[in-house]
């Protein structure tokens, strides 16, 4: 009869129902990414597992998987997930019975006291003192099993699944934060790459100038300070070749840890950027951030957070656990084993408390504040997303728009310098005017890499704010 009572018992549940916590989506974006100038390639927004493979480099995608494969702190979190597991394997045992064997022998010699009481004789009772030998030999199986009748057992399972959960939306973030990571490394070294082929380019044009200036003042056909300075440029340009060259050495190290191998056996061939990175495809959906790792970890640690709340409410409800024990008990060993030395126990204990302290009241403003401090951090999070996104997107929109106009100020800086070069060599003009078109030439050049660089980088960004990448095509560099 009681037994379906228990049973509808174990169905009971207590504490509040979970609600994800309440944050305002906004419809659309402020930025679009590219500039007018750019068409998008597609307005379906498609979701690609390997999002690297948006920019469609054969090297980054070598470099990805080989860093999936031997990375140590993508290892270290797959670890984390084998523990939380693990943890989650020893909160559900608790929601089944707990047998276990546990023989024992014992061989006792004591001095004992007894009163020899005689039928019919109670008022003689004599006592007497005497030593006692005693043998036993018991093997008990125990069962123990605490009925779930208010789902503490279960909320404190629900916990740590959620928790088991989050810990695989880590591994997520961190796999994210790893191949980010390593793409803006990899693009860094491309960046440095195209300007250490700018800065030899200038070397050998500025050589051939020092040759020239040479040449004329040999001839008398020019001042010496000409000599001087066409050396003092060509000097510039050497030490800002080795700088890029030390950055380049620094990105390579860098992408060598992250791909899992000794600095100083990893090396990288010359690798300058040839393409744009890729545009951004219209119609960004708001809900696309909801796939991020890191906000979906939060939101299963609010959910681990809310089931120990209820089981914080579950504390101030009665426990019951029901004990039995079956087996043999003997004090002869002929005899142990035997149907006649059968042993059995069983019985109930129900625990209420009445008072502690207010302990369990505190327990549960405490799980209560966690809850909500959990909660307070999801939401933060989101906001802090949304921001990330706009971020990104106005930084691609801007290093598009400067782009554009970098292009064409080096286009006009490059026909300057070519002027000014024919004025000189036709002895127009003074070689200070072919020195300084040069110059400026050179620093748009570089800043116009700088800017293709800093839109890899930004685009990257947008990835790894979203959560992942998206159906795509490249444009070449101009």
């Amino acid at each position: 009869m009681w037994i379906p009572f228990l049973g509808a018992l174990t169905s009971c549940s207590v504490g509040p129902d979970y609600a994800c916590p309440c944050v305002e989506v906004p419809t659309e974006w402020k930025h679009q990414g590219c500039s007018e100038n750019e068409k998008r390639v597609s307005s379906e927004w498609v979701y690609l597992d390997d999002w690297w493979q948006v920019f469609e480099d054969e090297k980054l995608d070598w470099l990805e998987d080989w860093a999936l494969e031997n990375n140590r702190d993508l290892y270290m979190a797959y670890q984390r997930i084998e523990e939380a597991r693990a943890l989650m394997g020893v909160a559900a045992a608790d929601l089944y019975p707990q047998l276990n064997l546990n023989p024992q022998f014992t061989n006792t010699g004591e001095l004992i006291k007894n009163y020899n009481v005689l039928p019919g004789i109670l008022n003689n009772a004599v006592p007497k003192v005497f030593r006692a030998h005693e043998l036993l030999y018991f093997l008990p199986f125990n069962l123990s099993y605490e009925v779930d009748l208010w789902g503490k057992i279960r909320d404190q399972y629900n916990s740590a699944k959620y928790d088991w959960l989050a810990s695989k939306e880590d591994f997520d973030a961190v796999m994210l934060s790893l191949t980010s990571s390593l793409a803006a490394a990899f693009y860094q070294l491309r960046v440095a790459d195209t300007q250490s082929d700018l800065l030899l380019q200038t070397i050998a044009t500025r050589e051939k100038a020092l040759q020239i200036n040479q040449d004329r003042y040999e001839g008398a056909i020019t001042f010496y300070a000409d000599v001087t300075l066409a050396a003092e440029e060509l000097d510039i340009v050497i030490a800002q070749y080795h700088e890029v060259r030390r950055q380049r050495d620094l990105f390579e190290d860098q992408i060598a840890v992250l791909i899992g191998v000794p600095a100083s056996e990893f090396c990288l061939e010359h690798l300058p950027l040839e393409r744009l990175p890729p545009c951004i495809p219209e119609g960004i959906p708001s809900d696309a951030l909801m796939r991020r790792p890191d906000i979906a970890r939060a939101e299963f640690v609010t959910r681990s957070q809310h089931a120990l709340v209820k089981k914080a409410y579950s504390l101030f409800f009665p426990s019951l656990i029901l004990t039995g024990t079956l087996g043999f008990e003997s004090p002869v060993f002929r005899d142990f084993m035997k149907w006649i030395s059968r042993y059995w126990m069983f019985g109930e204990q129900i625990n209420q408390i009445l008072f502690d302290g207010f302990r369990t009241c505190s327990n549960l403003e405490l799980q209560v504040a966690k809850f909500r401090e959990a909660s307070g951090d999801y939401q933060q999070l989101v906001l802090t997303a949304f921001q990330e996104v706009e971020d990104s997107l106005a930084n691609i929109e801007s290093y598009a728009k400067q782009y554009d106009a970098l292009l064409a100020t080096t286009k006009w800086a490059k026909k300057s310098y070519e002027l000014y070069l024919d004025r000189y060599t036709a002895g127009v003009t003074y070689y200070i005017d072919v020195v300084n078109t040069e110059r400026d030439l050179l620093n748009y050049q570089i800043t116009l890499n700088a800017a293709a660089g800093f839109r890899y980088l930004s685009t990257i960004q947008l990835i790894k704010a979203l959560g992942g990448g998206w159906s795509y095509a490249c444009n070449d560099l101009d």
